[in-house]
């Protein structure tokens, strides 16, 4: 909900003003990934991983109007290893991120105008592991570091936002032939924040 409702903000005032003396920018990103590792019967190993490093940065000026620029970046890994001898040993990882950021400067009379900028950040982490009957065990570790960061400089003024996620789950099982074990992580974080001056 923050996102679009950041984004239709910036679209309907850049469209709005009907001036040239403007600045707009947006950026969003989004991220979906999915780790999964699995052994079922016999002897076996398995291991899997994903890594990601996304970055995004703007900056625009205008004489007459001032400065703005912001960046967002994040880096997502995911890590599991699975052994066993007999029965099934399972790590399953889900990741979801997105991040979206606006700001505007619209220029008015006499210096006076609007100034508005937000961000949103949004993270969901799932582990889940399981060991039925056998030998053996499962570990795994998903995590996300990210950062957004805007800064808007103008006629008598100055406005800087910035907001910092970093979020770890991790998930070890050893157990013998008889033992059935489930374990589960969910982490869900939601970041918004924003900021208009006219």
């Amino acid at each position: 909900m923050p996102k679009k409702f950041l984004i239709s903000v910036a679209v309907i005032l850049l469209l709005s003003s009907g001036a040239l003396a403007n600045i707009g920018q947006v950026q969003c990103f989004e991220i979906g990934a999915l780790n999964k590792v699995k052994v079922v019967g016999g002897f076996g190993i398995a291991s899997g991983g994903n890594y990601l490093e996304i970055g995004q940065r703007q900056m625009e000026s205008k004489a007459c109007l001032g400065s703005a620029a912001m960046k967002q970046g994040g880096i997502l890994d995911q890590q599991a290893c699975v052994g066993s001898m007999g029965g099934q040993n399972v790590v399953l990882q889900n990741a979801s991120v997105s991040g979206v950021q606006g700001q505007l400067i619209v220029g008015g009379r006499r210096g006076h105008g609007l100034r508005a900028q937000g961000q949103s950040l949004t993270l969901n982490l799932n582990t889940k592991a399981i060991k039925i009957g056998g030998i053996g065990g499962a570990k795994g570790s998903q995590s996300f570091v990210g950062e957004q960061s805007q800064k808007q400089a103008y006629r008598g003024g100055f406005s800087a936002s910035s907001q910092f996620v970093q979020a770890e789950q991790s998930v070890k099982i050893i157990g013998g032939p008889s033992s059935n074990v489930v374990v589960k992580n969910n982490l869900d974080v939601n970041m918004f924040q924003g900021s208009i001056a006219k």
